[in-house]
């Protein structure tokens, strides 16, 4: 059985971020509200979202001690991330 495309270019918790922050690109995640959106832990997405803000993927806003974080519209390629996310 062959691997899928992201399979290969990305760790399941990172296509998950992509997944919901690209798919929903107009809405800022808390991070609890996305680890439940998810299914999985919110010290299991720290790692990938500080790694996808860093490289300018996600944009991140701070209000009081609460962090969100968007898709960054700005990105080179979002539409080309988005529909290879569509497509898998």
């Amino acid at each position: 059985m062959r691997k899928s495309i992201l399979d290969a270019l990305f760790p399941k918790t990172r296509q998950a971020i992509l997944s919901a922050c690209l798919l929903h690109p107009d809405k800022w995640w808390y991070l609890s509200d996305l680890a439940n959106h998810l299914g999985l832990s919110p010290s299991s997405l720290q790692r990938e979202l500080a790694s996808l803000t860093s490289a300018e993927i996600l944009e991140s806003r701070k209000e009081g001690n609460r962090v969100y974080y968007k898709a960054n519209p700005s990105l080179p390629g979002v539409t080309d991330l988005q529909s290879l996310l569509i497509k898998t």
